[in-house]
């Protein structure tokens, strides 16, 4: 076997060692997850990367590696960079036959650098390969650190891809993998637009005794039970360190087969073997000894930064003493984990290995420390005077210096002796002093008197002057003048969206706490799951099971069938036989996909006009908050939601049809109920799509509050006929390999990963909701009119100004105000049970910034009256202690803003000329 020092190994090399960080990352890409590897340099990551890559690639899929060095960093513009990247990934994908980049690149001139990737990855990569699985491992992304500028937008587009799943399902064909020396806090500034919050973190740890027994055949000893031994001496030593483990087994071979050659060779304990040549070969003369360079490499990094370097030595050294070292997020922690020379166990730090501990140890310390100490040369005088002469120590300025310096740092001894004797002196310096100090104190004496004196009379007037203010109270004629200030700003923020997803969120909370409606007996669901589909055997289900699974629900006469399943293509075998059951079946409804990437109805269904729609509207945080009823236009057939499909027919057989009212033909008059469309800025929506015809959706509930069966369940016979009769049933899949599942307000939860409902689920609520609505009159999700929702606004913010100007105390003022909070949101709650969405959040927003806006206001105001009193007092007490009130001023001056001191001179004068 032949070990390999440095670099990345071979897909194929005999010395690579697999760590659980392998079948981890293997295993994340596979699920399509946003993954990286961020480790200090030399443990590996660039082999895990190629041997990855090759494990995707013998699976079939298509992978490349963009290497940021390859880019570059200096002197490069933001044009060079963003299209070094494009190149990379053009090159490494083999487009150069197919693509020419230069013309594409020159076609996109009107667009952003950003976009103009964005578009690569959409119009070449992912239509160029348009059915296999596309990976980008972007390695040494540290790099971009030297950048001169941001790059920010780079990763926002990663995270960009990852969100356009929900939307656009080829998203799912590419995925990222990264890996460098950095942290994600050093990549990216923004947070909102960060990627690593929704990726995959790979912990890269280094070998264990288990994982890389194979590097044991290639020391070139006889016995293997001695050749494990010597690698447990060998890891003892690196701690497991990828570099070090392969670099101490490369010599320990090299001196066997040396001594072999020699006839010299016998065999010794291993602890010997193995201590012997780390000491002669390692970490004696280490600088000229690290080829490859590896430790000069750990000890560049650590010192590289002086800002931090004080406090980043101060905790190393706090560390090889043994003391308990808690792993956080400050840079200097940062930065020695990512020099590699510490690491973490259980939430504490420490040294890596015994040859990182040998060779930074405190004598190293020290010696840094001592190149970093601002007194060093003084110091050196001092020590070399045997400690006597005093002229070294140091005074003033630089000992308060090196008193700062050395906080928080563990230093040597004669450190603290040298500071000790400076501080020794000085006092000395002081008691010399005192005499003189005496002669001064009289003069002191008198001046102190005069300062009590004025300190006595500001301390009185200030009283005098609080005790007035109190009684004053402002602010009332300002309560109408802030209240529709405060609107305007809140109208305005929520017009730009600022608070559309918090209203989102708060409708969600609603729906979620609303009382349980029970099960709607009148809707039963025939789920397809996971054990369904394991019992099937495949999928898409073959036409002949699912033919035979609608013949028997025929045979349980129910109202109407909805079959949330495409069927664009034959399954065989049993095509004929499911072609039979569509054209003998007239209840029954199949769909097709019509909005963004189509998908045609089951043909026989769509001759019958037996089709509805499967397309879902998904708000901006990827939720279904409202139901598609139908889309259509005077140029193209109006299509209806399957849901709607079954709806409707459901109402027909109950004498109730759409009617359009007089006033408004989109408005529908069905039954006890009247469709109103959705419109862009309803409710807490700002400039939503309302495209084709859509409601607001008040959800029934979760699948729990629907009869549901499997389809196991029925086609063994074990589903009751009498729960299907003359009901609307609906046939589809809830498995999370089917991925037809959508994020609700159902989704977010205070406990637990949030959850996804079945597409299937979400057309029974449809159905659930039309259904309850025109039969019973159950609300239909409404919004206020919009000048209403503007004055709701307002008096909300009034009622804020109101509580802030009745209530001086601030204590009972805040408690007032949440006790109002509290009651809107009880008020909005109790509203959308009557199935009416009021804006809650600006109303909040407006109440508390309007009580904060007067309560600053009215604060500001009576501060200037209350300054202007205390003017007022000190003048007119100037006659009988002039020296005190000069004084007195002076000090009141000294402790108000440079505003307020105008505004006291100001006073004065105005006062000064009235006399």
């Amino acid at each position: 076997m032949k070990y390999q020092i440095g670099g990345s190994l071979k897909q194929d090399a005999p010395s690579y060692i697999e760590r659980k960080a392998d079948s981890q990352l293997y295993e994340a890409l596979l699920k399509g997850e946003f993954c990286y590897v961020f480790n200090s340099r030399q443990m590996g990551k660039s082999s895990l990367l190629v041997k990855t890559r090759a494990r995707l690639q013998e699976d079939g899929n298509i992978c490349t590696t963009v290497d940021m060095t390859n880019i570059g960093s200096e002197h490069i513009t933001p044009l060079q960079w963003y299209k070094g990247v494009v190149g990379d990934i053009w090159s490494g994908f083999g487009l150069g036959g197919k693509v020419n980049l230069k013309n594409w690149w020159s076609e996109q001139e009107d667009i952003s650098l950003l976009q103009k990737l964005s578009r690569f990855i959409s119009e070449i990569l992912l239509v160029e390969f348009p059915s296999g699985r596309l990976f980008v491992f972007i390695d040494e992304i540290d790099n971009i650190l030297s950048l001169n500028f941001s790059v920010d937008d780079f990763f926002a587009l990663i995270r960009y891809c990852y969100n356009q799943r929900a939307i656009n399902s080829e998203y799912e064909r590419i995925t990222f993998a990264i890996f460098g020396v950095a942290t994600p806090t050093d990549l990216i500034q923004n947070k909102n637009t960060t990627p690593f919050n929704i990726g995959k973190s790979i912990e890269l740890k280094g070998f264990t005794l288990d994982e890389c027994l194979c590097l044991a055949q290639g020391l070139n000893l006889e016995d293997i039970e001695y050749s494990q031994a010597v690698l447990r001496e060998i890891l003892k030593w690196t701690g497991g360190q990828p570099f070090l483990t392969q670099k101490i087994c490369h010599l320990v071979a090299a001196e066997t087969r040396e001594q072999r050659g020699k006839g010299k060779y016998h065999q010794t304990k291993p602890q010997n073997l193995v201590s012997d040549i780390v000491e002669s070969l390692v970490i004696e003369r280490w600088e000229s000894q690290d080829e490859p360079l590896h430790l000069r490499t750990i000890r560049d990094r650590i010192l590289n930064n002086d800002a931090i370097l004080a406090g980043l030595l101060g905790i190393y050294q706090q560390i090889l003493l043994d003391e308990e070292i808690i792993a956080d997020d400050s840079k200097e922690k940062v930065e020695l984990l990512l020099s590699g020379l510490v690491n973490h166990q259980e939430e504490t730090l420490k040294v890596k290995n015994i040859i990182y501990q040998r060779i930074f140890n405190l004598k190293w310390i020290a010696k840094q420390l001592d190149r970093l100490r601002p007194y060093s040369k003084k110091m050196n005088a001092w020590i070399d005077s045997g400690q006597q002469d005093k002229s070294q120590l140091l005074r003033g300025v630089q000992l308060q210096q090196a008193i700062n310096w050395s906080e928080n740092k563990r230093l040597l001894d004669i450190d603290y002796r040298f500071i000790a004797a400076s501080q020794e002196l000085i006092k000395q310096e002081i008691i010399r002093n005192l005499n003189t100090e005496k002669i001064e104190k009289q003069k002191a004496q008198f001046a102190l008197q005069s300062a009590r004196e004025a300190s006595r009379i500001l301390g009185d007037v200030r009283k005098y002057a609080k005790r007035n203010v109190k009684k004053i109270r402002l602010g009332k004629r300002w309560i109408l003048g802030i209240s529709i200030s405060v609107t305007l700003i809140v109208l305005i923020l929520r017009s730009t969206g600022l608070l559309q997803q918090v209203e989102w969120n708060m409708l969600d909370r609603f729906i979620q706490i609303r009382p349980s409606e029970g099960i709607d007996p009148r809707i039963v669901i025939i789920t397809i799951d996971e054990p369904d589909l394991q019992q099937i055997g495949q999928y898409p289900i073959p036409d002949k099971i699912l033919a035979e699974a609608l013949n028997k629900l025929k045979s349980y006469k129910p109202r109407n069938i909805g079959l949330d399943l495409y069927r664009d293509l034959p399954v065989n075998p049993g095509y004929e036989e499911l072609t039979q059951v569509f054209r003998t079946t007239p209840n029954l409804i199949g769909i097709e996909k019509f909005v963004g990437s189509k998908v045609a109805p089951p043909k026989v269904l769509a001759e019958l006009g037996q089709v509805g729609l499967a397309d879902q509207v998904l708000d901006g945080d990827g939720k279904v908050r409202r139901a598609l009823l139908s889309v259509g236009s005077s140029k193209t057939k109006l299509r209806n939601n399957l849901s709607v499909e079954l709806a409707f027919d459901y109402l027909r057989a109950e004498g109730i049809t759409p009617k359009s009212l007089p006033n408004n033909s989109h408005h529908k008059q069905l039954g006890k109920t009247v469709l109103i469309p959705f419109q862009a800025n309803d409710g807490g929506y700002v400039n939503a799509d309302a495209g084709g015809y859509q409601i607001l959706l008040s959800y029934h509930g979760t699948r729990k509050d629907f009869l549901s069966f499997s389809i196991t369940d029925l086609l063994n016979d074990r589903i009751p006929p009498e729960t299907v009769k003359n009901r609307i049933v609906l046939i589809g899949s809830i498995a999370e390999s089917i991925n037809d599942l959508f994020q609700t307000p159902y989704s977010n939860r205070l406990f637990g990963a949030p959850t996804q409902m079945a597409g299937v689920t979400i057309n029974a609520n449809i159905v659930s909701q039309i259904l309850s609505a025109a039969l019973e009159g159950r609300a239909i999700l409404r919004i206020w009119w919009e000048p209403i929702e503007w004055l709701w606004v307002l008096f909300c913010s009034g009622i804020g100004a109101i509580l802030s100007w009745r209530w001086k105390s601030t204590v009972i003022a805040v408690a007032a105000i949440i006790f109002s909070v509290g009651g809107l949101a009880v008020v909005a709650y109790l509203v959308f049970l009557q199935g009416w969405w009021i804006p809650l959040i600006p109303a909040i927003f407006g109440l508390i910034t309007s009580a904060i806006v007067l309560q600053i206001a009215t604060s500001r105001e009576l501060d200037k009256i209350q300054l202007s009193q205390i003017v007022e007092l000190l003048i007119a007490d100037s006659k009988e202690h002039p020296a005190a009130v000069k004084i007195a001023i002076e000090y009141l001056k000294q402790g108000e803003s440079q505003e307020n001191q105008n505004f006291i001179e100001e006073a004065i004068f105005n006062i000064s000329s009235k006399s």
